[in-house]
């Protein structure tokens, strides 16, 4: 009878605690992310998302042009590294309308110190891009 409850207390803690990690965080899109696209990452990314319990919404500035996130996706099967889209729209300096798409992998799920890479597609360019989570 001991060992029962021993095994039982033994899985919920199994189950519990990963779970309690994730809510000592948040969601890891709740928080600024900053870094670069291109060679060098000499374009400037600052990422400004907040999660609203269903989607992830906020700011993406890219070399001084702030552009909305219209949509995000995530592919959570790895656990580890989940898979993100988001696309983006906004207006340059002269007021032309610019698009990007974000594909990336988001790392380090589970701690505070989380990478999010991939590519950043923005009218014909294409380069690679990198973000910290501040």
């Amino acid at each position: 009878m001991r060992s029962v409850f021993i095994r039982t207390l033994a899985l919920v803690a199994v189950l519990v605690l990963p779970a309690t990690a994730f809510a000592q965080f948040g969601h890891p899109f709740n928080s600024p992310y900053s870094g670069g696209w291109g060679k060098d990452n000499a374009n400037r990314l600052l990422f400004d998302t907040t999660w609203d319990g269903n989607k992830v919404n906020g700011t993406v500035t890219s070399a001084g042009t702030k552009l909305n996130i219209v949509s995000s996706d995530f592919d959570y099967s790895n656990p580890e590294a989940w898979k993100v889209t988001m696309k983006l729209e906004g207006k340059d300096a002269t007021g032309k309308p610019v698009t990007a798409t974000v594909n990336g992998t988001l790392e380090n799920v589970g701690v505070y110190y989380k990478i999010f890479r991939g590519t950043w597609t923005q009218g014909a360019e294409k380069h690679d891009f990198v973000v910290t989570r501040n």
